[in-house]
């Protein structure tokens, strides 16, 4: 579902994620009251001193959902796709079939003993360009008294409950808690892998509840005409006691949304019920455009009547002192470099002033989609620019900077593609469809009027396809009038900007260059 992810979603290019129910170690086991936004004990009725002494410990489906009658209206409503809305069930059609069942436990006790085992779970920090929080082993590896009786309850009581309203043979179960803290998300994804045929998430807000200020929906995707995903058209907050649960397709797609809460946890058991025969998955064909980074497009250098000493500093441009060498050797060393304070402020100033007129003049700015691998802007540079930016755009495709990339790198670059991208809170691109037998040389500039110290996320991050993000090959920060230069034959991705920076927008220049 929607944060148990064991699996490469379809659709999210390369991203790596955790074996399913696998029982290696956690690398760095956490406590949760060590959580950022987590406040021990809460939800938890103060009277309660140890809830083994005081709670049932079997957990009791709300008997509702044990009506014959009731239960045959929502097998009618499901087998039909239709929709249907109760106190206790509600069954959505679009974009995809989803049952939220707003009271799955009829003894509500149950869930602050569930709650209080929390307390005690280790948690590892899952994290990649696909998502960040923290997450338990498997349900069937933990040994807490509450929350091993609700693995037991999920297995025996809602899996059969859940197979009779689907029709569906489900046969087993894999579960994990989930503890979502500030700026923690699960971008979009599609659940496809393997014997997976019900996603599943069951919710424990606690008494204080949950509201739209504090981020954490599940978010639905409708899909475009070719079966990609789109745009968010339901949000499903949490709720405490509430089970969601959907078929895994096609088109389910859908993510969680940032938490933006500084003092509360999202916390969750989620997972999948699983089938004795794999289902047949048809992720739809997706093609990267021509124009983009990844495209079919090569531009050629060009012959512009421009010289690299108005636009680049002296010291990067003099090798008197040995400066060009240094840079070359390097880059030769270590694959990439950063050169500070690159640009001539004014040259750049300029640029930053021509920015400001582009946005005040309503330029052009295209959405890269599909959210299911990148989400940004990109401006259109067949529109009229004004001219600093024009020129500037032109600098990185000129010969004389192409030849000036031969002097610090050694290497004769034939053509390049570039994207100018501007990145508002929300924004991510994930890991590309890289051609693994090419090397290329990433060019890339951050360009912010605020300060970068100010951005949380947007980094870009550099792995081979067997390694965690945190063994990373390198790691490129925001960065003011810093040229940053790659050679890689790696994949690469800019981790999500999120909602709480202070920072609003940045610019970012990516070049990649050919030989």
């Amino acid at each position: 579902m929607e944060e148990n992810i064991d699996s490469i979603p379809s659709g999210s290019a390369n991203s790596k994620l955790p074996e399913e129910n696998s029982e290696e170690p956690f690398i760095i086991p956490y406590n949760i009251s060590d959580l950022k936004g987590y406040h021990p004990k809460s939800g938890i009725v103060e009277e309660v001193i140890h809830p083994t002494k005081k709670l049932k410990l079997c957990p009791l489906l709300n008997p509702k959902l044990d009506v014959k009658e009731y239960k045959a209206q929502l097998i009618h409503s499901w087998k039909r796709r239709l929709s249907l809305m109760s106190n206790d069930v509600e069954i959505l059609k679009d974009p995809f079939q989803v049952c939220v069942i707003n009271n799955l436990l009829d003894n509500t006790e149950f869930v602050d003993g569930i709650r209080h085992d929390f307390d005690e779970v280790e948690w590892a920090k899952r994290k990649i360009d696909l998502y960040e929080f923290f997450q338990s082993k498997d349900l069937k590896h933990l040994d807490h008294t509450y929350i091993k009786e609700f693995y037991a309850f999920l297995k025996e009581v809602v899996m059969p409950w859940v197979a009779e309203l689907t029709g569906f043979e489900l046969i087993n179960i894999s579960a994990t808690c989930s503890c979502y803290t500030n700026t923690d998300f699960l971008l979009v994804h599609d659940d496809q892998n393997e014997d997976r045929m019900v996603a599943f998430v069951y919710y424990m807000t606690g008494p204080k509840g949950w509201d739209s200020s504090k981020g954490g929906s599940l978010d639905l995707l409708s899909k475009d005409a070719k079966g990609l995903p789109d745009k968010i058209v339901k949000n499903i907050l949490p709720k405490n006691n509430q089970l969601v649960f959907f078929p895994v397709t096609n088109d389910s797609y859908h993510q969680v949304a940032e938490v933006t809460a500084l003092e509360d946890t999202r916390l969750t058991i989620n997972g999948w019920f699983h089938v004795r025969t794999p289902p047949e998955f048809q992720s739809p064909h997706f093609e990267y455009p021509v124009s983009s980074l990844l495209g079919k497009t090569e531009l050629k250098p060009i012959e512009k009547d421009l010289l690299l000493e108005s636009w680049v500093r002296e010291s990067y441009l003099n090798n008197e002192d040995g400066t060009l060498e240094d840079i070359q050797k390097y880059i030769e060393e270590n694959s990439e470099i950063s050169l500070t304070d690159f640009f001539r402020k004014e040259a750049l100033d300029e640029v930053e002033q021509c920015l400001e007129m582009v946005e005040e003049n309503g330029g052009k700015w295209t959405r890269i989609a599909p959210p299911n691998r990148h989400l940004y802007e990109v401006l259109s540079t067949d529109d009229p620019l004004p001219h600093s930016l024009k020129r500037f755009l032109d600098f990185f495709q000129s010969k004389q900077f192409f030849d000036y990339l031969k002097i610090i790198t050694c290497l004769d670059f034939t053509s390049m593609k570039f994207e100018f991208q501007r990145w508002t809170p929300g924004s991510y691109c994930l890991l590309s469809d890289y051609d693994w037998n090419k090397k290329e040389l990433d060019v890339i500039l951050y360009i912010t009027s605020g300060e970068v110290e100010d951005i949380i996320g947007g980094r870009i991050q550099y792995l081979n396809m067997d390694e965690e993000i945190q063994e990373a090959l390198i790691t490129i920060e925001p960065s003011k009038n810093t040229l940053d230069l790659v050679y890689r034959d790696t994949s690469r991705f800019t981790s999500y900007f999120s909602k709480q920076s202070r920072c609003k927008k940045f610019y970012l220049l990516m070049c990649t260059y050919s030989e």
